[in-house]
């Protein structure tokens, strides 16, 4: 298996790949479930809030934050996030409405999360180039979009301002993605020896 030796430790490129795909197919599937929602989709809400919750997990893994405590920190508070997430759909799915106060927790909490992880992992070093930002991309993008746009309305959540947000994982995904590409780059480049 082909090993990168960083300043997160010794990391496995499939880690990288499936910490990529994860993001990827959570924000997409959050697009989807954006675009179709209503009736009984809650059920694809749940799945990418459990391949976004998986994709925490994947980026726990990587450590992009090095030894960084603010990003442990944040990677938890995103994954009890994301949890939360997946328990107010749960909720939503039995009142059979999406009126239920975990929705905005679930928000608020992963969004705070990868604030904080996204701080980390620019400041950290360990990943180079502007997908060291998308962490933080991922968390700003709520309360620069949609919780201007719910105050905005007197409290009606914004679909397609939530639905976005699944556009702020993918590329989050496509981020992960290039780092495993440099990483290989660097692995390949580096003896055989010297590993």
């Amino acid at each position: 298996m082909e090993q990168l030796d960083d300043r997160s430790g010794d990391i496995d490129l499939g880690s990288y790949r499936i910490a990529a795909g994860l993001w990827l197919a959570g924000g997409v599937t959050w697009l989807v479930a954006g675009a179709v929602d209503g009736g009984s989709v809650e059920a694809i809400w749940i799945v990418a809030d459990l391949l976004l919750l998986a994709g925490l997990l994947a980026l726990g893994r990587l450590r992009p934050f090095g030894a960084r405590r603010l990003g442990r920190a944040g990677l938890t508070v995103a994954v009890v996030g994301r949890l939360v997430f997946v328990a107010a759909e749960l909720v939503s799915i039995a009142q059979e409405t999406d009126e239920n106060a975990l929705l905005p927790v679930g928000a608020l909490l992963s969004a705070l999360g990868m604030v904080a992880l996204g701080v980390a992992v620019a400041r950290s070093g360990v990943w180079q180039g502007p997908g060291r930002f998308a962490p933080l991309a991922m968390g700003l993008y709520p309360f620069a979009v949609m919780f201007p746009l719910v105050a905005a309305s007197g409290g009606e959540p914004s679909v397609p301002a939530i639905a976005g947000w699944g556009l702020a994982a993918a590329l989050l995904g496509a981020a992960v993605w290039a780092q495993h590409d440099s990483a290989h780059a660097v692995n390949a480049a580096t003896p055989a020896m010297s590993r």
